[in-house]
């Protein structure tokens, strides 16, 4: 039985490779996303990052219920940002969605009793779907700015207002 900070159980190296899976996921994210060269992506994907390297030591430090509200209130200070965020630019009203379909689903589950198991592997799924929302708004920005440079008139629909910033 090995320990990681106050998590004690018979499978520390399959925690470990969980860890590095998401560290790797995490780090092409907020790579991709200073390489677009948008403030809102380049915000997006560190706050997110920073949010899953916090959740990760609660994870690790508290026990399971305890892990549960530290997401809820920092998926609730991501969801604050997200919105005022979203009244400017559509990129992040999506993040915003997502983060309140969590904040629900944990309290949902934490009420209902559902296993932890469970809630974990939900959970992991979704934060998959915003780190490949967040890659694929890289991408698309910059797909687009390679564009621009190749037209000779500036694009002026939908795409640039997508990524404004």
């Amino acid at each position: 039985m090995g320990c990681i900070l106050n998590r004690c159980t018979d499978h520390v190296a399959s925690d470990l490779l969980v860890v590095a899976y998401y560290a790797t996921f995490v780090l092409l994210a907020v790579g991709l996303s200073y390489r677009a060269n948008s403030k809102s992506i380049r915000t997006a994907a560190s706050l997110i990052g920073l949010g899953w390297a916090f959740g990760l030591f609660a994870f690790f430090y508290l026990n399971v219920s305890g892990y549960f509200l530290v997401a809820v209130m920092y998926d609730t200070i991501l969801a604050y940002h997200f919105w005022r965020m979203a009244k400017v630019e559509l990129f992040a009203a999506p993040l915003y969605i997502a983060l309140l379909f969590e904040i629900t689903f944990i309290i949902f589950t934490q009420g209902v009793g559902l296993s932890s198991y469970a809630t974990m592997f939900i959970l992991n799924r979704l934060f998959e779907l915003i780190l490949l929302y967040l890659i694929g708004c890289s991408l698309f920005r910059l797909h687009v700015l390679r564009l621009q440079k190749k037209s000779k008139e500036p694009i002026t629909d939908w795409r640039v207002r997508f990524v404004v910033g």
